[in-house]
């Protein structure tokens, strides 16, 4: 290759590097300023089931009633004194109550004061990332083409279908983290805990970046239909191997949900685990419908 050839390629990498570089400054700045209300938007979504909403009517009801028996105990205080000491009793409970109430609530605090900084800009990173990742697919995809085609023979169209199969795959997956998910089990620790009278604080960095990073890691564990197919196209493996090693592949799935998610309880392994089950069935059907 001549010196000439060399030069020319290193500097279209230089160019194409400058042309990523760029754009990823220019998202993640972009996205900082947004930031605030994607922080205040996931702690909505994760709260609206565990919050409570009913209990401060429910405490104002409480402190209600809790009045008219004092009134009422006031009224009967010389006719009656032992009703009037039960009832004043009763009103003293029925405050705590209310006031237990408004306390047992989930609350994100932040511990350090470059904390919240410190999580939007992060968070901003990781959406930068996001936007510069499809220029970054094109010109791989434009460097290696030739290359690609000899190891993965696929026209335009099926390349386009692929890349679409697998948007809405990790769209799928980040759905189901995000909105059953995570959800369902923040609200199960928050009422075990509840029911224990202990109250629910979360530190804003670790709680919003929990939750980032288990939808992003969900959305990429849907991918597993589109891995599989790869491999059997590529010869690596077959669907009668699949389907023959089924119970192998279920252990080494539980294996890779404990170490993908955050989490380290046996929950979220086993509600990562359920979808892998299922899309690896699936994937073996579209195998078997497709002959491949």
């Amino acid at each position: 290759m001549a010196l000439e050839d060399v030069g020319r390629i290193l500097g279209e990498l230089k160019k194409k590097l400058i042309y990523i570089v760029a754009l990823f400054g220019i998202g993640t700045i972009a996205s900082f300023s947004f930031m605030g209300e994607l922080i205040k938007k996931i702690e909505y979504d994760m709260f609206w089931r565990i919050a409570l909403s009913d209990k401060p009517g429910t405490a104002g009801q409480l402190v209600d009633i809790s009045k008219n028996l004092t009134l009422i105990s006031e009224k009967l205080a010389e006719n009656n004194s032992a009703i009037s000491h039960n009832l004043t009793v009763m009103s003293g409970e029925l405050l705590n109550i209310s006031s237990n109430l408004n306390l047992q609530t989930p609350a994100i605090v932040y511990l350090s004061p470059m904390e919240v900084l410190m999580l939007e800009m992060k968070l901003s990173l990781i959406c930068g990332a996001i936007i510069t990742l499809p220029l970054i697919l094109y010109y791989a995809y434009t460097g290696l083409k030739g290359r690609a085609r000899k190891i993965l023979p696929v026209s335009g169209a099926m390349l386009i279908f692929i890349l679409f199969a697998a948007v809405i795959l990790f769209l799928l997956g980040a759905g189901y983290s995000y909105y059953f998910m995570l959800p369902f089990f923040l609200g199960y620790i928050y009422q075990d805990a509840a029911s224990l009278g202990v109250n629910a604080t979360f530190s804003v960095y670790e709680f919003i970046y929990f939750i980032v990073m288990t939808t992003v890691l969900f959305g990429i564990s849907f991918e597993l239909p589109l891995l599989l197919a790869t491999l059997s196209r590529l010869g690596i493996t077959s669907r009668q191997t699949l389907a023959h090693y089924r119970r192998h592949a279920y252990v080494i799935l539980l294996i890779i949900s404990a170490w993908v998610t955050p989490d380290p309880t046996m929950f979220s392994q086993v509600m990562l685990m359920l979808p892998f089950v299922i899309l690896y069935e699936i994937s073996l059907l579209v195998m078997r419908i497709t002959g491949k």
